[in-house]
């Protein structure tokens, strides 16, 4: 017997009638959700928009035991060597009006907070902002808070605010709301893999 999401007629049902997600079907057939997508254009079945699965309640990640189906896997050297050449690849659909963030800038920009980026960058260049982050290092004894690291070899210091700067006026010169980093635990305290939010307020 031959799996579900190779019948047509199953595989519009589910998709079209039933309004089920390219994710839910692959749950269902134990299937790759990219799998089902090849399978529903093969099948001349008429996809919704990229990402409609996505908008609010209808989050297929957000719902009760939904696993990533990436999660704890990693490309290939293989496949990391085809996305860098795909990426290197010029695209002018991102550029001008057909980017849709084109001219999304401050308020418009869906990642703007309070726009005191350029204000940061004024007082980071200032002698009190740099009395402060000496303080800072000298409360820490020169050492990263995360994992002991010094200002050795590649490793550098850097003061990182537990509630972020922007957003956070009042915070910003709180000694209690800056610790020490080296750089490689600040990039990993921004990154995804800080699953916990670790030095995060």
């Amino acid at each position: 017997m031959k799996p579900l999401h190779l019948d047509p007629d199953w595989l519009r049902r589910k998709y079209v009638d039933e309004g089920l997600s390219t994710y839910d079907i692959g749950a269902i057939v134990n299937r790759d959700p990219k799998r089902v997508y090849e399978k529903l254009r093969d099948f001349g079945i008429p996809t919704r928009p990229r990402g409609e699965n996505l908008k609010g309640a209808d989050c297929y990640m957000k719902q009760p035991g939904t696993v990533n189906p990436f999660a704890g896997r990693a490309h290939s050297e293989e496949t990391r060597r085809t996305l860098s050449e795909k990426a290197s690849v010029p695209k002018p659909y991102l550029r001008g009006h057909r980017n849709g963030m084109a001219g999304k800038f401050g308020p418009l920009n869906p990642r703007y907070i309070d726009g005191s980026s350029p204000e940061r960058q004024r007082l980071y260049a200032r002698s009190d902002w740099k009395e402060f982050v000496k303080q800072v290092y000298e409360r820490d004894g020169y050492a990263c808070r995360r994992c002991g690291a010094g200002h050795t070899g590649n490793r550098t210091l850097c003061a990182h605010h537990v509630k972020p700067w922007a957003g956070n006026p009042g915070l910003r010169y709180e000694l209690g709301n800056v610790v020490t980093l080296c750089n490689t635990c600040h990039n990993w305290v921004h990154s995804r893999r800080n699953v916990a939010r670790e030095w995060l307020g």
